[in-house]
């Protein structure tokens, strides 16, 4: 669950093995008549799923998409990732590099090996028109109202977005949602100018990791037009520093 080297955590990527799952079929005519309409569809996730980026890649080839976002710092990440789109090299001693304070290492789940594995398999197959890092670096001091960062996660999306290649991304599950009581979301902001039909992935049951621990992911997520259910949730490696 944890990989404390740059060499662990590239043996972690290349035994990824990206198993497509079973995904209903009417959620993917859904999804399919989303991304008719506007382009691109956002999916909500609990972070720290290993089976997620296979998820994402049933997704990619059933949709035609191009384009992948994920809610990652681009201050720190964005010169690997591209680096990778652009020649297929991998710079993980760079990533290492950052120290341990940096976001890469935060272990929240949403940086996963098999998420770097499906950067490769999509470059591999020639379906990697774009890819999106649309996080921050939180500001010092942080902003106390949380509806800044999901403006502002909004914002870089919408700039970056080529328009060319169908988009599908991946954000936490609460930033994916259409209604919510109070404030507005990344997605309710993308949904002003862009009209949206978002997507939720669903565990019954099984585990995360995340900050350092296991957590249960089974039970109802936040309400969405399409919802892709799955049985069982197992715990992704995440990259930290080594001691």
């Amino acid at each position: 669950m944890i990989a404390r080297s740059p060499a662990d955590f590239r043996a972690a990527i290349e035994a990824h093995r990206l198993d497509p799952p079973a995904l209903a079929a009417d959620a993917l005519e859904h999804a399919l008549a989303a991304v008719r309409e506007s382009g691109m569809l956002v999916v909500g996730e609990p972070h720290g799923v290993r089976e997620t980026p296979g998820v994402l890649y049933s997704l990619t080839t059933a949709l035609d998409t191009h384009a992948v976002a994920f809610e990652w710092s681009h201050e720190e990440m964005d010169p690997v990732v591209q680096e990778l789109v652009r020649s297929g090299s991998l710079g993980l001693e760079a990533l290492w590099s950052l120290g341990d304070s940096a976001e890469f290492f935060c272990g929240d789940g949403r940086i996963t090996a098999g998420h770097f594995a499906l950067l490769q398999r999509l470059r591999d197959e020639d379906r990697l028109g774009q890819v999106i890092l649309f996080d921050r670096l939180d500001p010092e001091p942080a902003p106390p109202d949380w509806q800044v960062r999901d403006r502002q996660m909004a914002e870089r999306l919408l700039q970056q977005w080529n328009r060319r290649d169908s988009l599908l991304v991946l954000v936490g599950a609460f930033h994916a949602q259409l209604d919510v009581e109070e404030g507005v979301t990344m997605t309710m902001h993308v949904a002003g100018e862009v009209p949206l039909r978002p997507a939720m992935i669903e565990y019954a049951e099984g585990r995360c990791w995340s900050r350092g621990h296991l957590h249960d992911v089974g039970g109802p997520m936040p309400s969405a037009p399409i919802a892709f259910r799955l049985p069982t949730a197992t715990p992704a490696v995440v990259p930290a520093i080594g001691i």
